[in-house]
């Protein structure tokens, strides 16, 4: 039987190859994400919609194939260059995933992608600190001033109505005996399509020492000292 285990070994290595033959023969279908990507945007206009940030695609062919296809990174991009203020419609076809010839496309959702363009308005918001903690004992903060004092705010116009201030991220403060000047990074004001121009200000903090507390007078009612006394006595003695 030794002398035969060549031909079984070989016999052995077809069938695997066979069964791998009829396996990728089977038909699978599955269902891939395709991330949606934006470019081109121009710099006068803002998105007016939430676009889809993906699609899905349902796929049929054969197994081997599909899960290749699934595998494999793609990218629906959307190139918004040179387009106006308005609606456009892009249609998400099969012929954009770039598949093998045997695998095919079952469905595509959403297969057609709405993209809202609007002017972009701007206009300017002072800045505004927020403080964190408190100097050393003895010491506090006596102005913050920026430099600019004031950003560019851009976005939609219903995004821009009531801003007329951003704030900065906290400032740290609570080991500053002396003025310091640091570098402060404004917080995005809410609104999808807002932008700030620049992000970052600097930020001029002057320290002072508290003063110190006034002296607390006589308690009622008790003796102020020598002078008291002096008028007490010439009181009594107009009074004689």
């Amino acid at each position: 039987m030794l002398e035969n285990w060549p031909y079984k070994l070989l016999a052995l290595i077809i069938a695997m190859a066979l069964w791998a033959f009829v396996v990728g023969q089977e038909k699978a279908e599955i269902t891939v994400r395709v991330p949606v990507e934006i470019t081109g945007l121009p710099q006068d206009l803002v998105l007016g919609n939430q676009v889809d940030s993906e699609v899905e695609v349902r796929l049929y062919g054969p197994q081997n194939l599909v899960r290749q296809v699934s595998t494999r990174p793609r990218v629906k991009q959307l190139d918004l260059a040179g387009l106006a203020a308005g609606d456009h419609i892009f249609q998400v076809l099969p012929e954009d995933l770039n598949l093998p010839p045997a695998v095919s496309v079952v469905r595509i959702s959403p297969s057609r992608l709405r993209v809202s363009l609007a002017p972009r308005f701007s206009r300017e918001a002072a800045v505004r600190p927020v403080i964190k903690g408190n100097p050393p004992a003895g010491y506090e903060v006596a102005e913050v001033t920026f430099t600019p004092p004031t950003v560019k705010v851009s976005g939609l116009e219903q995004e821009l109505a009531d801003l007329d201030w951003v704030w900065t991220v906290p400032l740290d403060v609570s080991r500053l005996k002396n003025n310091a000047t640091l570098k402060a990074v404004l917080r995005p004001p809410a609104g999808r399509t807002i932008r700030l121009i620049p992000a970052t200000v600097q930020a001029q903090i002057n320290i002072r020492r508290q003063p110190a507390p006034e002296a607390a007078g006589p308690p009622a009612g008790k003796s102020g000292g020598a002078n008291d006394q002096k008028a007490k006595a010439a009181e009594d003695a107009a009074r004689r």
